[in-house]
């Protein structure tokens, strides 16, 4: 074989140096049925477009691939020649003229041809990487996925499967059901998402453990193969260089805490339930929850910090941290409805870091502007749908699923019925957990909800104050409703006035403070942040990540911190 193909060429070489051949000369017309032709086309640069026929696994130019040994010789043009051992080695003794004639026509036709279009896959599949950590020797992370149809017609459902290394497992997932065999993990969608039309979007999401190191490769939709997409975080497939992008934050989950010291709030004190008015723990006792609300996180990122977080633990003496996540809200183009990646990215690092020191946390979907939670009904079901599932296994959470609302606004007509919506899609996942429920007339009407509370277990009621505001009157009314049975939970008040930026009135508030004491009623501060405003917690010059000296506090901050130390 070796010496055939070295004879071809020597041929072919020898008729070119004979003819005198130009380069810019014309190629002859194509042999008919010519098999390179058919199985490879190059532009004029030499650049390979591979046939739908390819196998997507190989797909390397040929440029790139290891030089070829004598079985595939290549020609001048880079093109593999193939063919042509082919053609010398089922032709007949004295037809080496012929083959070469054709080798030679072959060449030349694969050179000037046109790259074929290389048709468009029916599905793309983008992956975010959201975190990554190292836990028990094993490498963890998660992904968030994109599933775009191209197929030009609607699904009615879908199953992506990809190679995943020995020993993966899925340690949480949401919006689709995960099996793995071998080392193929298989997905399939929920009976909610399945659907997806012509040019739509459907998506899932999972936490994986890994003796080795997983980056998502080459994968299948309904069988067919899916472009790669994108990869975020520089993860772009399993037999890809490392990035120089900058990783994604590293987040370690621990699991849920047992500690038999009590060591941490939610170690000593477990899942939280609600009994008559009260918020009681694991063991049935009544317990309170006290600390603080972040300001809108989005505005103030830097303050979501495991430092920060810390100190509020161990130095403030308080057990619960509120994550304000702006739905959709004046003069942040940050907020949720603006950047819903980045806003989620935010908030779970928030809840991660409260799981791993055993705090709990408050997810609070903070409707303020528009004032009717209902405006954005759609999101809010999938955003504490996708929530409930990636942390219905921790104690931690707790779910606010309207902060404020306002405007016309009304319990019946409007809150009641949105409560309604998201509670049952919360419950499906996290049938423990307890849920708050904002009130009208800026969580202050919480009357109306006593006279028609929702029928769900684990729920409580919202009621915020501005000491400098709400005085007496609005004590009252709560008193009445603790009178009532109706439990609640002040998830929001501040020192000052209703702006947020009057003069502190620690009178007030050490009244209010003391009733929500007598009766057992958890509460948080207004706000984690260095605004200039009153309400702040710190001075604009502090820094945000923990371990404050009393330099660093506000005027109300300085009081809420001696306030938690010493009650």
């Amino acid at each position: 074989m070796k010496r055939t193909l070295k004879g071809i060429i020597a041929v072919i070489l020898c008729a070119a140096m004979l003819t005198g051949c130009a380069a810019n000369e014309e190629p002859p017309a194509p042999v008919p049925n010519s098999p390179t032709a058919e199985a490879v086309t190059t532009s004029d640069s030499g650049d390979v477009t591979m046939s739908s026929g390819d196998n997507v696994s190989s797909a390397e130019s040929i440029h790139d691939q290891p030089e070829t040994n004598a079985a595939e010789p290549t020609t001048a043009d880079g093109e593999t020649a193939g063919s042509a051992e082919q053609t010398s080695a089922t032709s007949q003794p004295g037809q080496a003229d012929t083959a070469t004639a054709q080798a030679t026509s072959t060449t030349k036709t694969t050179s000037q041809t046109k790259p074929a279009e290389t048709p468009k896959e029916d599905f793309d599949l983008s992956w975010k990487l959201n975190s990554t950590w190292e836990e028990g020797g094993k490498k963890c992370g998660g992904y968030e996925v994109t599933i775009t149809n191209n197929s030009g017609k609607p699904i009615n459902s879908w199953t992506v499967q990809l190679t995943v290394p020995t020993g993966f497992e899925i340690t949480s997932g949401w919006n689709g059901i995960y099996t793995i065999k071998g080392t193929t993990l298989t997905v399939k969608n929920e009976s909610y998402n399945g659907e997806i039309s012509a040019g739509g979007t459907s998506g899932f999401g999972f936490n994986y453990s890994s003796p080795s190191e997983f980056r998502p490769g080459k994968a299948t939709v309904n069988g067919s193969t899916a472009s790669a997409g994108s990869v975020s975080n520089g993860n772009s497939g399993n037999d890809a260089p490392a990035s120089t992008d900058t990783p994604a934050t590293v987040v370690t989950i621990p699991p849920a805490p047992e500690d038999p010291k009590g060591s941490t709030p939610v170690a000593e004190h477990g899942q939280l339930s609600v009994k008559g008015t009260q918020l009681v723990d694991k063991n049935g006792k009544g317990y309170q929850l006290r600390g603080m609300s972040t300001h809108g996180i989005t505005w103030f990122p830097d303050f979501v910090n495991e430092d920060a977080f810390r100190t509020l633990r161990d130095d403030w003496n308080t057990n619960v941290v509120r994550l304000a996540m702006y739905v959709d809200e004046w003069g942040n183009g940050q907020c949720y409805m603006n950047n819903k990646e980045g806003s989620r990215q935010l908030l779970e690092k928030g809840v991660d870091i409260c799981i791993k020191l055993g705090m709990y946390v408050i997810i609070d979907w903070h409707v303020l502007n528009p004032g009717d939670p209902t405006a954005y009904t759609d999101e809010a079901i999938k955003f504490f749908t996708d929530m409930s599932k990636k942390y219905a296994d921790y104690p931690n959470i707790i779910y606010e699923i309207v902060n404020e609302p306002n405007g016309n606004a009304t319990w019946n007509g409007v809150i009641k019925p949105y409560a309604e919506k998201v509670i049952p899609v919360i419950r499906k996942n996290d049938k423990d957990a307890v849920i708050i429920v904002g009130t009208p007339t800026w969580s202050q009407d919480i009357d109306q909800a006593l006279a028609d509370p929702l029928k769900y277990d684990n729920v409580m009621y919202a009621l915020h104050f501005y000491a400098a505001t709400h005085t007496d009157w609005l004590r009252e009314r709560a008193e009445k409703c603790v009178a009532g049975g109706l439990p609640i939970f002040v998830s929001e008040f501040g020192c000052c006035d209703a702006s947020g930026n009057g003069a502190n009135d620690f009178s007030q508030t050490e009244k209010w403070l003391k009733l929500l004491d007598k009766y057992g009623i958890s509460y948080c501060n207004w706000n984690l942040a260095n605004k200039d405003e009153s309400s702040s917690a710190f001075k604009t010059s502090a820094k945000a990540n923990g371990n404050w000296s009393e330099a660093d506090l506000s005027e109300a901050g300085a009081w809420i911190r001696k306030w938690f130390r010493n009650h």
